[in-house]
């Protein structure tokens, strides 16, 4: 066989295998469709609306077919997208559990829209369409539903123009509407008769007269000798576009001009206020007296007297007013003067005869604002003393105030030492309540009572109890937590950071809530508002005055090691607060009812007795935090003194707490 033959035959052989190849991907093809129409029961989608047009059904899945209105998928689910002549596209998820039903597709047609315009500036042409204004504007562009509508335009000035529209779905309407001018009559008459009559500056002849107008505004002026020209504007519009006047002209009279600097001041005339003009009729032969005045100028009068029609032009041009003023303020502050800067005190300046704002500022120190209004008979002074901030503060801080928990809190101006713990030769004296010297002068303020029920559950609802008596069972931690919360309620910088139930950082220069510092727990216990330090809260007698404080009394008898025999207190448990008598300090239950979370880290390091300690916020983060105070369980005489100390993590059912926090943040 030749080497042409041999090519020949491979080429035959070459198209067979290619004729095979395609052959059997059609019956692979095939026989996939013919395994999805067999093996998958469809599912038929019936389009809703009944005249949707043009539709199209296509399954997003390779796994699935359209054939005409089924759906055959090997897929657990299909999401098909179905489309029609003017509506918008919608896409639904067929399921395996849909196969064999019949699912109904609802379309949502396409708006039809309109774009209507006019040639008009003025933004009054109102559009309404089925009797409803739906746009007051020279251009519109609607969407409304498809059907028939009927559209009106409406302008004061022009006729009334009507437009039925047939509107498809999603079809755009483009019109420009040609609004026709109003025609409308002008009436005129006067008394006298025979005045010439000009409409927008043109003369239209002489009254009584009958002018056709167009709609709009147009300027009308009658002209009769020996007669007061009358001017008016009038308005041809809709629904009535006939105007009529009659007109009774005034004899002519004496006048002057009137040239006022500068403008805005108040004008008079024989003693009665008048509008500022540039023209004004007297009458002739009589003296007349203008006065004309401006705050920040001298005022002016003119008398005159005019003859029968004369003309006269009066000047009344005011002069500035000055004023000179001595600004001070002790110490030196930068001053400005209606928001200028104009130096540092003590100056003397010449200012404008008008109310002026002088503000005082130094960097430390309350800004002040006073008002002063110069005048050039003699001379003004203002003197001032800025306070420091802190002092500021100190002076506008209310003395009592309620939180938003409901809270009610007391400030305190301590300046003075407080001697912490107590001796060895004190009765009942503990080995930790060590001897420490403190100095207090920041101002703070303190709860008058210990947190109740009813505040915690606003922040904590899962808490329950009487919403009277004081919250009890918290560990230190859900306490400064509340701390935090209240703070942020109030707009203030929290104190405590924490990271879930882990106390990361104490700001000590907030101004947020927070515990009551160990030494200003024993302060308000000891000494506040009492000629000296005492051992207990009520004092240094050992007997406790009735209803001073809820103690283990002769209630308690049985239920507890230590009581105090042949007292009473009325309580057999916790009380609510406020229950007993406001203590020295002007706060309740200190000594007693329940005892008190502090701020304070619980340590065994023994200070230094001839250190004075500052009042500054321990930044400890050791879970072992101070305890103070008696409870309704305390009997003994070490626990109900007001030296008293304890260190624990985790709540009990006689331990709750006080919230306290400074007047302001920082060192004051």
């Amino acid at each position: 066989m030749s080497q042409f033959n041999q090519q020949l035959e491979l080429a035959r052989k070459r198209q067979h295998r290619m004729y095979l190849w395609l052959l059997t991907i059609f019956v692979l093809v095939f026989l996939i469709i013919v395994t999805v129409i067999f093996a998958s029961r469809g599912t038929r989608v019936e389009v809703q609306p009944d005249d949707a047009s043009d539709v199209s059904i296509n399954a997003e899945s390779w796994l699935a077919m359209v054939i005409l209105d089924s759906v055959y998928s090997l897929a657990e689910s299909t999401q098909i997208q179905v489309t029609a002549k003017g509506f918008y596209p919608l896409r639904k998820t067929i399921e395996r559990a849909d196969t064999g039903k019949v699912i109904t597709v609802t379309l949502t047609p396409l708006p039809a829209k309109i774009i209507l315009s006019t040639s008009l500036d003025d933004n009054l042409t109102q559009w309404l369409i089925d009797d409803e204004i739906i746009a007051v504007a020279n251009h519109l562009e609607y969407e409304l539903p498809a059907g028939d509508h009927q559209l009106l335009a409406k302008h004061p000035h022009y006729q009334m123009t009507t437009l039925d529209l047939t509107l498809s779905r999603g079809e755009t309407v483009t019109r420009n509407v040609e609004l026709q001018p109003l025609q409308g009559e002008f009436v005129v008459n006067s008394v006298p008769s025979g005045a010439m009559v000009m409409v927008d500056a043109v003369e239209v002849g002489k009254t009584p007269l009958t002018v056709p107008l167009q709609g709009g505004f147009h300027d009308v002026q009658l002209t009769l000798q020996k007669y007061e020209t009358t001017e008016e504007t009038i308005e041809i519009k809709n629904p009535s576009p006939t105007i009529e006047r009659n007109y009774r002209l005034s004899a002519e009279t004496a006048g002057v001009r009137l040239n006022l600097q500068p403008s805005g001041g108040q004008l008079t005339l024989n003693g009665l206020r008048i509008d500022n003009q540039d023209r004004l009729s007297v009458e002739a032969g009589k003296q007349h007296r203008l006065h004309y005045s401006k705050p920040g100028f001298f005022s002016k009068t003119e008398t005159f007297t005019l003859d029968t029609n004369e003309k006269r032009t009066l000047d009344l041009t005011l002069q500035k007013e000055m004023g000179k003023v001595e600004i001070l303020s002790t110490p030196t502050a930068e001053v400005k003067i209606d928001g200028k800067a104009v130096g540092n005190t003590p100056i003397e300046l010449e200012l404008n005869a008008v109310p002026h704002d002088v503000q005082f500022s130094l960097q430390g120190y309350r800004t002040i604002s006073k008002s002063i209004t110069p005048t050039a008979s003699e001379p003004q002074k203002i003197s001032v003393t800025l306070l420091p901030e802190a002092q500021a503060r100190k002076a506008e801080a209310p003395r009592v105030y309620k939180t938003k928990a409901g809270g009610e809190m007391a400030l305190f101006f301590p300046n003075d030492i407080i001697k912490m713990g107590a001796g060895r030769d004190e009765p009942g004296q503990r080995a930790n309540e060590f001897l420490k010297q403190v100095r207090l002068n920041r101002p703070f303020y303190a709860g008058t009572h210990e947190v109740t029920n009813a505040e915690f559950q606003q922040f904590d609802s899962s808490k329950s109890g009487d919403g009277k008596l004081p919250i009890t069972n918290l560990s230190w931690l859900e306490a400064v937590k509340f701390c935090n919360w209240l703070s942020q309620q109030e707009g203030l910088t929290p104190v405590y950071q924490l990271q879930g139930n882990q106390l990361n950082q104490i700001n000590s220069n907030a101004d947020g809530y927070r515990l009551l510092m160990e030494a200003e727990w024993e302060w308000l216990a000891r000494k506040a508002g009492k000629p000296e330090q005492t051992l207990f809260v009520w004092g240094n007698d050992k007997t406790i005055p009735t209803k001073a404080v809820n103690i283990a009394d002769e209630s308690a008898k049985g239920s507890v090691k230590l009581y105090v025999p042949r007292f009473y207190d009325g309580y057999t448990g916790i009380a609510p607060v406020k229950s007993f008598d406001r203590e020295k300090s002007g706060l309740y239950d200190l000594g007693g009812n329940v005892s008190e979370w502090t701020h304070d880290s619980y340590s065994l390091t023994v200070p230094k007795l001839d250190t004075v300690y500052p009042q500054v916020l321990d930044t400890s983060t050791i879970a072992m935090r101070v305890i103070k105070g008696a409870n309704w369980r305390s009997g003994s005489l070490s626990e109900l003194r007001a030296s008293y100390r304890d260190g624990a993590e985790l709540g009990r059912d006689i331990l709750g707490f006080r919230i306290g926090r400074f007047l302001s943040g920082g060192n004051e």
